[in-house]
């Protein structure tokens, strides 16, 4: 039986009559895929028609390969019968089937994602599952599941995934709340701002007073402790980040934690234990004295017990009970009168565990101490600190700012292959020690970026070479590198180089003069390649975060931004550094003050040598 629609013949053929033919683009397709075809078949019958044309005595398939493959399994299955009525779109030629087989196949195109959403979320909404859902839509009830998920957004995110406005990662950063309305007061703050499209703005805007998976304080807790306490979790979409919905919970358990740690030192002799999730920086720890563990005499039965403990751990037999003990046998200790007068601060280190910062005198009692033999007079902190005067900020930051000003200082000198040239020729010809010359001009990379911090980095300095030659192959890499052209080694060098110039900061030694008189040269802008962000301002003290925004204004800050909470004038100056939106309103000058702010330590501090230009060109000669 045949019939006539919009002029091209439409057939029902017995299914033993159908063959791929050789015109099909389509000749290798994904099993897995078939499968699911077939029980889509299966359970909705087949929606659309194949195109082919007479081949002999059968019909060749040149469009719907998939749907013939999918037919070919429903009938090795016995859910079909060779006798299948099957609907096939009739070629009149080989030419006019291989015109169709093309078209369709270039023209087909999936669903918009946030069709599939309303379509899934249609049938749900009807009673279907997600297993019959991805049976009806050929899809994996892992994909229908994660789309059921996005059909929980805001109105406003599906319009602008539908209308292409957004992809489907940035759609997908705003299942990190259930809140609807929340979700669509964020979208209308972000949507369309500078940074406002990436997925971890989005999602820190949607939690910012919910505890990561990798705060140091769940980190320290613990998933399970936190979840026995009865504390709620949130995953993102795809379970790759997790969010610890009770922060307050969270706060709670850490404190907890702190405080039986902080009682067991304090059953271990210390005079006295503080116990808080930070711990004291260089400025609280001034006016007090730091004692140092010291090697302690075995008494002959403990020598005798470490050396069995070490066999033990040896032939990997030892318990963790045992371990413990030998590590209590071996590491350097603290003794009774050294704890009679000092203190411990307990707190949570930067990667979530718990550090014990012990041995710290209080002003107080450093007459006792001298008394006691474990601290000389003239160690007495008097008024000031023997220290640097004021360390600015925590030497975890202190390390990302380092890396901030070695990734500026390398991308600078990209540019500058002269100066590239100059210092390594200097360096291979000069003995230094590695402080006074910091170039690894070997092979190699200083640390370059903090991660997440807002730095934006040339392509050059962050692709990883993960090259090791040995033997013959060193011999050919060189006879393939001689035939490069000047102009390619010089490119080369220069990379090499910036890649290898590290600009640390050092907070007892303060700058390099090398580093600063080649930060001079390039006239060295760590804001070229770094803007301050939410992830530097957060590890900022509250009083900090007034001088940021006091510099900005040109004035001392006022009582509007004083009182804020931390987190507001986190979110305010981040809002400021990052967002165009947020400079509305202000002076040109309070602009360009934003544009130039960086901390103190980024700043070359190049002082040229006390001798004359004259003096310096005998040198050279």
């Amino acid at each position: 039986m045949t019939k006539t629609t919009n002029g091209k013949l439409l057939s029902n053929v017995p299914f033993s009559k159908l063959t791929l033919s050789a015109l099909n683009p389509r000749q290798s397709v994904d099993p897995s895929e078939i499968e699911l075809l077939a029980q889509s078949i299966k359970a909705c019958g087949l929606i659309q028609n194949l195109v082919g044309f007479a081949e002999g005595d059968s019909i060749g398939i040149v469009a719907g390969g998939r749907r013939l493959r999918a037919l070919q399994i429903l009938l090795e299955s016995k859910d079909i019968l060779p006798n299948y009525s099957v609907a096939v779109r009739m070629a009149a030629s080989e030419q006019e089937a291989l015109q169709w087989a093309n078209a369709e196949n270039t023209a087909r195109k999936d669903l918009n994602p946030a069709q599939e959403i309303k379509a899934y979320r249609t049938m749900a909404e009807a009673g279907h599952t997600p297993d019959s859902i991805a049976i009806a839509f050929a899809q994996t009830v892992r994909h229908v599941k994660g789309r059921l998920r996005l059909a929980g957004l805001a109105q406003c995110i599906l319009d602008a995934l539908e209308a292409g406005k957004i992809t489907l990662d940035i759609a997908a950063a705003y299942t990190v709340s259930s809140e609807q309305e929340k979700q669509a007061e964020v979208f209308g703050r972000l949507n369309e701002r500078w940074g406002g499209d990436q997925p971890h703005t989005i999602k820190r805007n949607l939690m910012e007073e919910v505890g990561e998976g990798n705060d140091r304080r769940a980190v320290f807790v613990g998933r399970e402790a936190y979840e026995a306490a009865g504390g709620a979790i949130r995953e993102d979409l795809f379970g790759e980040e997790v969010y610890y919905l009770d922060s307050n919970l969270l706060e709670q358990l850490a404190t907890d934690m702190l405080e039986e740690a902080r009682q067991k030192l304090l059953a271990q002799g210390w005079k006295w234990a503080t116990a808080s999730i930070e711990l004291p920086d260089h400025t609280e720890l001034r006016g007090l004295k730091r004692l140092y563990a010291e090697d302690v005499r075995l008494s002959e039965e403990q020598e005798e017990r470490r050396e069995v403990l070490i066999d033990a751990e040896n032939e990997g037999r030892a318990t963790a009970e045992e371990l413990e003990e030998l590590k209590g046998l071996s590491e350097l200790q603290f003794h009774a009168n050294q704890k009679s007068v000092a203190g411990v601060f307990v707190g949570i280190g930067y990667h979530g565990d718990l550090r014990a910062e012990k041995g710290y005198v209080a002003a107080e009692d450093q007459d006792a101490a001298i008394a006691a033999g474990v601290l000389k007079g003239s160690q007495i902190i008097t008024g000031t600190s023997q220290e640097p005067e004021s360390k600015e900020y925590s030497q975890a930051l202190m390390d990302d700012l380092s890396a901030i000003r070695t990734g500026a200082l390398q991308a600078a000198l990209l540019n500058e292959a002269e100066l590239a040239k100059d210092i390594a020729i200097f360096s291979m010809i000069t003995k230094s020690y590695e402080g006074d010359l910091p170039c690894k001009i070997q092979s190699g990379t200083w640390r370059n970026e903090a991660e997440d911090h807002g730095q934006n980095l040339p392509e050059e300095l962050t692709l990883a070479n993960e090259t090791s030659l040995y033997g013959e192959d060193v011999a050919t890499q060189f006879a393939a590198f001689r035939l490069k052209s000047e102009q390619e080694k010089s490119t080369l060098l220069t990379q090499s180089v910036a890649r290898s110039f590290a600009a640390r900061i050092a907070l007892v030694s303060g700058h390099v003069p090398f580093v600063e008189l080649v930060a001079d040269s390039v006239n060295l802008d760590a804001r070229k390649t770094w803007t301050p962000n939410n992830t530097f301002f957060k590890r900022l003290k509250s009083g900090q975060l007034d001088e940021v925004k006091s510099y900005i204004d040109g004035k001392p800050v006022g009582p509007e931004f004083a009182n804020m909470k931390k987190g507001d004038k986190v979110a305010c100056l981040h809002g400021l550094f990052n967002n165009e939106a947020d400079r509305n309103g202000l002076s040109s000058e309070a602009k360009g003050r934003i544009a130039n702010w960086v901390p103190e330590c980024l700043k070359t501090q190049y002082q040229a040598p006390d001798i004359l230009e004259e003096e310096i060109q005998k040198l050279a000669a």
